[in-house]
């Protein structure tokens, strides 16, 4: 997928990525940045389980992840981002980092995060589960940046595999997948770990195990506290407390439940009745529904149509290639 912003007017241009990156994060230029002067340069390409990609971006921006982007699209992922020119500074849940050119952060899309950059560089984007499995132990990676020899690998990997992508056969990219897999994990092997971030990887484990069994179970009429807790072999007050931050089970399961009914209006090319989806999802009311729908997301259930257009341009994959797609779809 390739997105050049020299296609249309910078501000056509922003608008779109903007767009393009709205579930995910909030973006917006410095003050002092012209919008006139935005410009954008990105390839990405699909390996395996995995997405690989270039980025030049200017002038200076600024992109948030809060709770509600990661609550609205339920990305399960690690991004691993690689300067190779310019600044980029990052708040990962309160751990600061400033990369250097050939340095790399990996952040988790699970947790809040907020950088500043106007640069370019190299980025990954790996299911939680591919480099879960790869590690040795369990491990908090949020704002993690090491320096060490395999470190200095990747960056060349990465470099190597990005101009070697066009011409590799579709049989090689698994082994590709995996060889990319192993030296981010051997990267990140040597980092100390102490009891403490064992704890909240554990934790995290959980959360994402109860969070995966949500989301194939959100027409049950009986997803609940007490059949999670069954599943995930847990009190009820460990429960409570892995779904504090995200505003408690039952909050949550409501939200998963909205958001499924706002994804299958948007997709859908016929008008399903609202309230046989209302019913379908566990609301016990129409007007239930969208009194909830309507909190969730600013607007009815007979808005979302008028309210996911957007301005489209064109792509070397198509016009329906969009980087939020493909985000999305690593998930299944």
């Amino acid at each position: 997928m390739r997105f050049d912003s020299r296609a249309t007017s910078a501000r056509e241009a922003l608008d779109y990525w903007r767009g393009s990156l709205s579930q995910s994060w909030d973006m917006r230029l410095a003050d002092d940045a012209d919008e006139a002067h935005f410009h954008a340069d990105v390839t990405m390409w699909r390996m395996s389980e995995l997405i690989v990609g270039a980025a030049t971006f200017g002038p200076m921006q600024t992109r948030m992840r809060r709770e509600r982007n990661i609550q609205s699209d339920q990305l399960d992922h690690y991004r691993l981002l690689l300067v190779r020119d310019g600044e980029f500074h990052l708040d990962a849940a309160g751990q600061q980092v400033s990369l250097a050119p050939g340095r790399f952060v990996i952040t988790d899309m699970a947790l809040p995060e907020e950088s500043e950059s106007a640069c370019t560089s190299s980025v990954l984007y790996i299911p939680r589960d591919t480099l879960d499995a790869a590690l040795p132990q369990p491990m908090r990676l949020h704002g993690i940046s090491p320096d060490n020899a395999c470190a200095h690998l990747l960056s060349d990997h990465l470099a190597a595999l990005l101009q070697g992508l066009p011409d590799a056969a579709p049989e090689e990219l698994p082994a590709l997948s995996a060889a990319t897999v192993g030296l981010v994990a051997a990267s990140l092997a040597p980092t100390a770990i102490d009891p403490l971030t064992t704890g909240v990887a554990i934790d995290g484990a959980l959360l994402r195990r109860a969070r995966r069994h949500i989301e194939d179970n959100l027409a049950e009429t009986d997803l609940a506290a007490a059949p999670l807790c069954k599943l995930l072999r847990v009190s009820r007050s460990t429960l409570y407390r892995l779904f504090e931050p995200l505003g408690g089970v039952s909050q949550y399961i409501k939200e998963r439940r909205l958001a499924r009914v706002h994804q299958i209006l948007a997709q859908s090319s016929d008008r399903q009745p609202i309230a046989r989806l209302a019913e379908d999802h566990g609301f016990k009311s129409a007007a239930h529904f969208s009194k909830a729908f309507r909190a969730q997301f600013g607007y009815s259930p007979r808005e979302v149509p008028r309210a996911t257009e957007m301005v489209r341009l064109p792509t070397a994959g198509g016009a329906e290639d969009r980087f939020d797609r493909w985000l999305s779809s690593l998930c299944h």
